[in-house]
Parts: structure tokens; sequence; C-alpha cells
């Protein structure tokens, strides 16, 4: 391959990447349905969620409640989670994945950031200090978590748990008290607590509460030890039609979900916040609508209602989801974000009698066997990008081989191999052709030089002479940049496909290879695998022998050989352990193809 299609190949991978930390982080991709044309609009009617706040918008920082101090704590275990249950409210307090280690971000890291704040609070304006004080609660409640021995992780955010604004949450969007009782109450519960195992699959928790008017309402919620699905029924005994003025109610999740990711990527694309897929027709067809601000909207309180028909609604981060789902499509849903940006959705369920109203509640891993089990395609929150079907399609290969070898490191060295494998008659065939190439260059490079030394002082004459010299041996000299070039373009969608399956897989969260690497899906932290990568293009690159064969050109492919390896490595060396090993794996297959080429011509021409 010339070196002028190497340097556009990597400036086509640096565009990329700009594009994926630039733009792609903050403006998601949105799939629509094909004629759909979504109602939005932003209320400014006094719903909030999932508690009213002050009747006046522009002092709604946060959604702050606290929870009620004679509350019980109700704990579920199951193989998969440890659930708390808060009578006050009947609200998930803490939800802990036991298959999912948490993330631990160090304390001195913790402690440097909040003298910082601290600092910083010193010369803040005032509307400026509200920001730096939230940030100092998280993180002295986050200073508090990193403290205690390493535990699952946590899928009820920090915002939640400073504002004890737990879910799922009741709300009466034309009852602000009757909203703030439901939800901070004390509900009875029909048990102290529940363990479910292989012997006790299935149980389930009854939440009553009985308001002065002696009506009822009943949350029952139903366990299962073998997923991560919550069913949800809802029931209102001893209400009327008139007790809704407005003719419907609101079950909301948040704020937002999880715990802060110890290594802030900054070119992280995948997307974190509301996420709800919408219905298209009678056939089960539709699209995921995420949501995006304009600047403007920074720093706000912003509340929008999308009409439609909800399959499900909820909060995402890159790993992990927390979904309502109706037994029902919703007429809408409710998306609210503080000035804070922290969010949370609420879906809109029209008044139809007492109930019971059923719901489900996913809260659990964006993996997609689990969320294939749910039925409602929960899957597409796992979003691949531009080469989703190639990427899923690797997916599975790379959960085979991991099943095989234990080590999904060892996955893509034998996913290599298969690309390898299948893409060879044509690497092989660019190879002898560039090989054909190289040799019939050399061969006519005494004629070049003498026609340079003639025609050097009349540039278009010199050009028009090698051309003829070209047609005249019968050579194409854009041929080896055409044979070069082929393998690896179409090698490219693979490429970048694997990049989106190591970066949004959860499988791939934490899957070590070797003893350095931990974390596929991170980059490594010696940067061992960068530099051995780097080599292995230098060598690829002298076993091809690009460039020129003499003079100036063999001074700038020599230049070249240096430099590429150079600034490839620079490139790979932020990016995931697994994409380079890869492309590590890569380049030794086609080092080792071209030095059988060249010793197999080397036996012929001898």
């Amino acid at each position: 391959m010339g070196r002028r299609a190497l340097l556009a190949f990597f400036l086509s991978l640096l565009v990329i990447i700009g594009y994926n930390h630039f733009v792609a982080k903050k403006y998601p991709v949105q799939v629509r349905g094909p004629g759909l044309q979504l109602e939005e609009r932003v209320t400014p009617a006094p719903l909030t969620l999932p508690r009213p706040l002050s009747s006046r918008p522009q002092e709604r920082d946060t959604f702050p409640v606290k929870i009620t101090e004679q509350a019980k704590e109700v704990i579920v275990q199951t193989d998969l989670v440890e659930l708390v249950i808060t009578s006050s409210g009947a609200r998930i307090k803490s939800c802990r994945l036991k298959d999912y280690p948490e993330e631990r971000i160090e304390v001195d890291t913790i402690e440097k950031q909040l003298v910082q704040i601290n600092q910083a609070l010193t010369q803040a304006l005032p509307e400026k200090k509200k920001f730096l004080y939230r940030e100092q609660a998280k993180l002295e409640l986050l200073l508090e978590k990193s403290r205690q021995k390493p535990r699952a992780v946590e899928l009820v955010s920090l915002p939640a748990a400073i504002d004890a604004d737990f879910s799922p949450a009741l709300i009466l969007p034309d009852d602000e008290d009757v909203s703030i009782a439901l939800n901070t109450a004390l509900y009875d519960c029909s048990q102290e607590g529940l363990t479910l195992n292989e012997g006790r699959p299935e149980g389930q928790l009854e939440f009553t509460y009985t308001d002065t008017l002696g009506r009822r309402v009943k949350k029952r919620f139903t366990f299962s030890n073998s997923n991560y699905s919550i069913g949800l029924d809802i029931s209102f005994q001893g209400w009327q039609r008139h007790d809704l003025a407005e003719g419907h109610f609101f079950v909301s999740c948040g704020p937002d979900v999880g715990l802060p990711q110890a290594r802030r990527e900054r070119r992280a694309q995948a997307y974190q916040g509301p996420v709800t897929y919408f219905l298209t027709n009678g056939n089960g067809q539709g699209w995921i609508k995420k949501e995006k601000y304009t600047r403007r909207e920074n720093n706000v309180f912003t509340r929008r209602e999308h009409l439609g028909r909800v399959v499900w609604s909820g909060l995402g981060n890159k790993y992990f989801l927390t979904a309502l789902i109706p037994a029902q499509p919703a007429q809408s849903v409710v998306v609210e974000r503080n000035k804070f940006g922290e969010q949370k959705v609420a879906l809109r369920v029209p008044w139809e009698g007492t109930g019971p109203y059923n719901f489900q509640l996913y809260l659990g891993p964006k993996k997609g066997e689990q969320l294939k089990q749910i039925g409602v395609t929960l899957e597409k929150t796992i979003d691949y990008g531009f080469f989703g079907p190639i990427a899923r399609f690797i997916y599975q290969i790379l959960l085979f081989f991991s099943r095989w070898t234990n080590n999904f490191g060892w996955a893509i060295v034998l996913l290599c191999f298969v690309v390898k494998i299948v893409f060879y008659p044509l690497t092989h065939r660019s190879f002898e052709s560039m090989q054909k190439m190289q040799h019939e260059m050399k061969s006519v490079q005494p004629e070049m030089e003498a026609l340079r030394e003639k025609f050097k002082a009349n540039p278009q004459k010199l050009n028009k002479e090698i051309m003829g010299l070209y047609r005249r041996r019968g050579i194409n000299p854009m041929a080896s940049c055409q044979s070069g070039c082929l393998p690896l373009v179409l090698q490219m969608p693979v490429f970048f496909a694997l990049y989106a399956v190591l970066y949004n897989s959860i499988e791939l969260r934490g899957a070590p290879f070797l003893g350095w690497v931990q974390d596929l899906s991170a980059k490594d932290p010696y940067y061992i695998l960068p530099i051995l990568m780097g080599i292995s293009m230098f060598v690829q690159q002298k076993l091809t022998g690009i460039g020129g064969t003499g003079g100036a050109q063999q001074e700038q492919a020599k230049m070249m050989g240096y430099l590429m390896p150079v600034f490839l490595t620079w490139i790979f060396a932020s990016l995931p352990a697994g994409v380079v090993l890869y492309w590590l794996t890569f380049n030794t297959l086609t080092a080792l193809q071209q030095l059988l080429i060249r010793k197999k011509q080397e036996v012929v021409t001898a």
C-alpha cells in the first residue's frame, strides 16, 4: 500500500475519532420510524417528577424529598441482586447487581476534587455556588462509599441517594399534597424481607398505604431469582374518577442511574440519559427516542412531554439500564432535567378504574441475552452505531470463542484468525500484485532517473514522458494502491464494529487477557500492546517495502516508515486494549503472510 493511501487512511481515522469526541457524544444518533411525526412539547404546567417542588419553576434546582425517619427497610435477596425497599413510599432505595463489581474511584482522587471545590467556593458567585455545593454533596457521598469494602454495582444514583428521591414513584399532576403523601408516607409491608434461590425461584412483597379518607394504594412487587425483571402492580382501592381531576396519573423512575465511572473517557460515545421506545404501527415496529438539549437548556430546569404509544421508557448509561414497562402502551412520557443535569422519566397512565395497573421494572445490565428475555426490544438500548449489524455478528462470534477459551482476549485473537482466513485469497493476490509492481517499478528506475535529469526544467514534459514510459512497459502506477488498500478498506467495518463491541458490551467490562491487561474495554495501563502494535507496523512496512526505490522517493519512504508506526502507536494508545490486541494480531499475521510471499518469489526468481 502506498504512503499516500496510508496517510489517507490515518487521516480518515482521525476524522472518525474526532467526530466521536466532538459530535457523537453531544448529539447522539436518533432512529425514527418512517413517516412518524412525534408530537413534542415543553410543558410549562406545574407537573414535576416525581414530586412537585416550589410553585416557582425557577427555584426548582433539584427533586428534593426527605425520607420518613421511621421508615423500615425491606431487603430482597436473589442470586442476581440485592434490593433494599424503603417503606417510605414503597420505593427502591438500593439495587446492587451481584455479578458486577463496582468500579472503584481512589479515595485520593475524590479528596483532591473536594479540595478543588472548596477552593472554588471561596470565590464563586452565588449562582455558581449552587452547582459547587451539589457537586460537593455527590463527592462526599462517593467518598463515603469508596472507603467501604468493594461491593457490587449500585444502580441507585448519587442524586437519588442525596435527596431520598427513589423510584418507582406515583404522581398526581393535579394534587401536589397527595403526590407527596403517596411517595413519603409509611406503607405497611406484607413481609419483613424476602430471599429467593433455586428452591424458591419467585416471591412477592405487597406494600399498602391508607390515607385519612380511607383510600388505599397498593404496590405489589413480584421478584424472580433468574432475571432482573420485577413485576409491579399498582391498585387504588376506594379511589374514584373525580379523585384525579386530569384523568391520569404518572409512574416515574430516576433521577439518573448508577454511580460515576472511575475513568472518564473523553472519547466516550455511549449515550447516557433517558431512552424511550415508541410504536409506529400495529406490527410491533417502533423507534427509540433519546434526549438531546440545546445550550440554552443547560443549567435550567427543563420539562418535555412526548406523545405516542410508549412501549417502555427508562434511564441508561453505557452498561446498565433502569426501565419502566407498562403492560399496555402508555399515552406519553415526560422527561425532566434539573439545572444540575440530573434526569428522570415518567409514564402517563390514563385512569381506568381502581386497577391493578401492571408494569415491569428492569433493573440490570445491558446484556443482550437478559434484555431479550423481557420481550419488548430492550436490547435496542445497546447501541453499536453505524456498523450495528456487523457488530452484533462479531459479538456472537466473540461469545462463542469466549465460551471455548474462557478468555475474551484469546477470543479476539481467534476472531482475527477467522477474518484473515476469510480475506486470505484477496490479500494474497493483493500482496503478490504489490510485489510485482515494486519489481516492475524497480526495473524502470534507471530510465525514470534519466528522464528526470533530461527534463528537470520542464515538469509538465517530465510527467508526460514518465506516463509514456509506463504505457510502453505496461505498468499501471495506481495498481499498487488499489491492490494494497482494498483488503484494508474491506476490513475497516470489522475494525470499527469490533471497537463498538468492545466499548459497549458489558461482557467485556473488566474482562482480563494477560497479567497486566485486566480490562479489555479500557486502554492498556502500561501501553505495552500499543508499543508492540507500532513495532509490528514497522516490521510490516519493511516487508512490504512501501515507497520509492531510489533518490528522494527512498528518503520519503524511510521517513514514512518511521513516522507511521509512531503515529499509529499514539492513536491506539488511548483505545481499548481489545482493539489494540486485534490490530496487533492482524499486523503480525499480515507480516507473516508477506514474508511467505517474498520467500516464494525469491525461490521463483532464483
